[in-house]
């Protein structure tokens, strides 16, 4: 698959592609063929966009590696620089090629569908249960990209009971345990939480997934933005 480089994002105020049918037949989530339809998640009425993809050609060595090292990279910074900003927040040859080239694609294109000129990246290797607990974010429009590892677990929202979030309590929260569904290494989804406009009470119900029995960690790529 060719970088995102090569292929920027439409910009989300002329054009919303049409996505393909919601994961688990929810009409909340729009599963998409292509980076230009994330921009979906603008919808009303979607709450998660999911661009299902493998891992562009070189990303899971590198990734695996930078896991292993215990990488981790907190910044804000902007489309126009993010590659000098993380090669100058990480070690040398840490972050380079491939993925480098991949983030900053991403980075490209999630302030394009949200319309922002700034945003915060966080790029970690997390070997825990992370947050284990369903939740919603008090954010607006979240990225995650997984790189390595398990993906972010999620609920539809017809398989959530809201008036247990917050208890610290799984079994609680869910109407259908068998209706939890996963990223997978390489998807990029766009998590709508309670902060975007118009969105209190319907945030995207998500929580990191259990640990490997290996141990082996996972490289995450989280990204927000102060304004929409």
């Amino acid at each position: 698959m060719s970088s995102l480089s090569q292929s920027p994002a439409q910009s989300p105020a002329a054009i919303f592609p049409c996505p393909a049918a919601g994961l688990d037949g929810q009409a909340h989530v729009a599963e998409c063929r292509t980076a230009d339809a994330l921009s979906a998640i603008r919808r009303p009425n979607v709450n998660l966009a999911v661009w299902r993809r493998p891992l562009p050609a070189g990303i899971a060595a590198q990734s695996a590696r930078a896991a292993a090292h215990g990488l981790s990279c907190h910044l804000a910074t902007s489309p126009e620089e993010a590659a000098d900003d993380l090669l100058a927040a990480l070690p040398p040859r840490r972050i380079e090629g491939p993925l480098l080239t991949d983030i900053v694609g991403l980075v490209r294109l999630y302030a394009d569908i949200v319309g922002c000129t700034a945003l915060r990246l966080r790029l970690d290797s997390l070997s825990g249960d992370g947050c284990r607990f369903f939740h919603v974010d008090y954010v607006g429009l979240r990225l995650l990209c997984t790189y390595r590892g398990a993906g972010t677990q999620w609920l539809p929202d017809g398989a959530v009971i809201r008036s247990a979030l917050g208890r610290g309590d799984n079994e609680a929260v869910q109407s259908d345990p068998g209706r939890v569904q996963s990223l997978r290494a390489g998807d990029v989804a766009l998590l709508k939480g309670e902060g975007w406009p118009g969105n209190r009470g319907r945030g995207l119900v998500h929580r990191s997934p259990p640990a490997g029995r290996s141990g082996a960690p996972r490289l995450l790529l989280c990204m927000d933005h102060d304004e929409h």
